[in-house]
């Protein structure tokens, strides 16, 4: 990739759609220039660009296929060269709902991250508590991450407090939307199943979590999570928490589907 970045691009949306609260995608950038399209999958060698019309870029949009911003982002100078302003970081779009970050208390949404540039822009089509950045894959996924322990934090200071069980997958919910690294990941999979209904958990071990942990059994994972609720349910109680806000009506739960009743003593799993 050698377009000068910073002169010649400018990001005007993402690859796919927000399904989920929050995230992060393939930028798509525009080419004043000529006002030709492109997905930066990557900025090694051996990926060209492929570039598309305006025509193919508004097919794309009306698709679902890309997101556009209302309002197009400068590409940030952090991730190009010095030298020559040639590409040379992979750039990450990261998108979060406003109820999400509230939760995590992480609002207002950070302008800077490890030094980096954060510009938001609402979404075309979506609430405006739905907006998204542009910026490195360096800083988007351990904000992600940041995001992610900010709201296990919240899970368990409210866990104590035997908070509505659907309030506190939903904040569970959130959690595996933001984290990155496997250690968050399994720590939000665990708090997820500790609030499950009996008859769900098995279910949601064996669809998405021993997938990403194939070396974990069953069993083990049971007793991991029966650690999780005896070690949360003895710590100092908290002042309570305000009422959870609703959730946006675009946003779509990543574990959909498996949420169910009120849930059951851990006990009576088998």
């Amino acid at each position: 990739m050698n377009d000068r970045c910073e002169e010649q691009l400018e990001i005007v949306g993402f690859n796919g759609r927000p399904l989920v609260e929050c995230g992060r995608a393939w930028p798509v950038a525009r080419r004043p220039s000529d006002s030709m399209y492109c997905i930066l999958q990557s900025s090694g060698e051996g990926f060209p660009l492929s570039w598309h019309p305006q025509d193919e870029a508004d097919a794309f949009a009306s698709s679902g296929r890309w997101t556009r911003f209302v309002d197009p982002i400068p590409l940030t100078p952090t991730c190009c060269s010095e030298m020559d302003g040639a590409a040379e970081r992979q750039w990450m779009v990261l998108f979060a709902d406003e109820r999400m970050l509230d939760t995590a208390d992480r609002l207002p949404r950070p302008e800077y991250y490890h030094d980096h540039r954060l510009i938001w822009r609402r979404l075309a089509g979506y609430p405006e508590t739905l907006q998204a950045a542009c910026g490195s894959a360096e800083a988007v996924e351990p904000l992600l991450d940041d995001w992610a322990q900010g709201l296990l934090r919240r899970f368990d200071a409210l866990y104590h407090l035997a908070r509505e069980p659907e309030y506190l997958k939903r904040i569970a919910d959130f959690a595996l939307c933001a984290a990155r690294s496997r250690t968050l990941r399994w720590r939000a999979y665990l708090r997820y199943a500790s609030v499950q209904g009996a008859d769900r958990v098995r279910r949601m071990f064996e669809s998405f979590a021993h997938r990403e942990f194939p070396g974990t059994s069953w069993k083990a994972f049971l007793e991991e999570v029966k650690s999780v609720c005896d070690v949360l349910g003895a710590v100092p109680r908290l002042e309570p928490q305000p009422a959870p806000p609703s959730s946006p009506a675009t946003a779509l739960p990543k574990m959909r589907g498996i949420a169910g009743a009120a849930p059951t003593p851990l006990e009576d799993i088998t």
